[in-house]
């Protein structure tokens, strides 16, 4: 089932999958849900950010995977993200994604009309909120903005040729629930959007999508502190 919508300020049409509507429709509702908890529990937001950066930051090291459409075909990225984390509520720092899955492009070239692999890679500075904790249930807001660039690669005789290469920027806002393994490892899922602010316009690609987001965390903190009680007291 395709669902389409009229984009009038570019006088096109745009269809999307099933799928990607159902996504769509979900990232809505779940993103009413971080202000009526936040209101649930009168949490004063400045207040307490000052309270974070009170905290010694420790480092924080995040493997995700995002599973989105490229023009309806499914995409997998993989992200491996690297920051400081302030009193397990914020965190943020820089992260390296790239396009893992193979999606094929046709180009012309002088010779003929070639088949390649659609590209992308970018780098994407990133902020991480937990707005809600219980337990070792924990909600947060992850938002990046990437800047990077997509092309068509093209195998030949004599190596790889790199096509259609112009730079991209994108933002990708999602929400995720993370459980904790042993306080030392988290486990999550979420769903956002990828949103292209600035698109390769040599490929005739709609990158633009819902994304399903599936991460793993190393908890530093539990980490440096198990590692410190074991230095006081080596024998327990």
């Amino acid at each position: 089932m395709i669902a389409c919508m009229t984009l009038h300020n570019k006088f096109q049409t745009t269809c999307f999958p099933r799928k990607q509507v159902f996504a769509f429709l979900m990232l809505l509702f779940f993103s009413l849900m971080p202000s009526a908890v936040i209101n649930a529990q009168a949490i004063n937001l400045s207040d307490s950010l000052k309270q974070v950066f009170k905290n010694v930051p420790s480092p924080t090291i995040k493997i995700d995977t995002r599973n989105s459409f490229i023009t309806g075909q499914s995409a997998r990225v993989y992200g491996v993200k690297i920051g400081l984390s302030y009193g397990k509520r914020l965190s943020f720092g820089l992260g390296y994604n790239w396009l893992h899955s193979e999606i094929e492009e046709q180009i012309a070239l002088p010779t003929g009309t070639v088949t390649g692999l659609i590209k992308l890679k970018y780098i994407a500075p990133f902020i991480d909120y937990s707005f809600y904790k219980k337990g070792k249930w924990e909600a947060n807001v992850p938002v990046q903005i990437g800047f990077g660039r997509s092309f068509i690669q093209v195998k030949e005789k004599t190596g790889n040729s790199n096509l259609a290469w112009q730079s991209v920027v994108l933002y990708e806002p999602t929400m995720t629930i993370e459980y904790k393994v042993l306080n030392l490892f988290g486990l999550g899922g979420g769903i956002g959007y990828r949103i292209m602010l600035k698109n390769n316009e040599l490929i005739d690609q709609q990158f633009s999508s819902p994304v399903y987001v599936l991460r793993f965390r190393v908890i530093f903190d539990e980490l440096i502190n198990r590692a410190k009680v074991y230095q006081k007291n080596p024998d327990e």
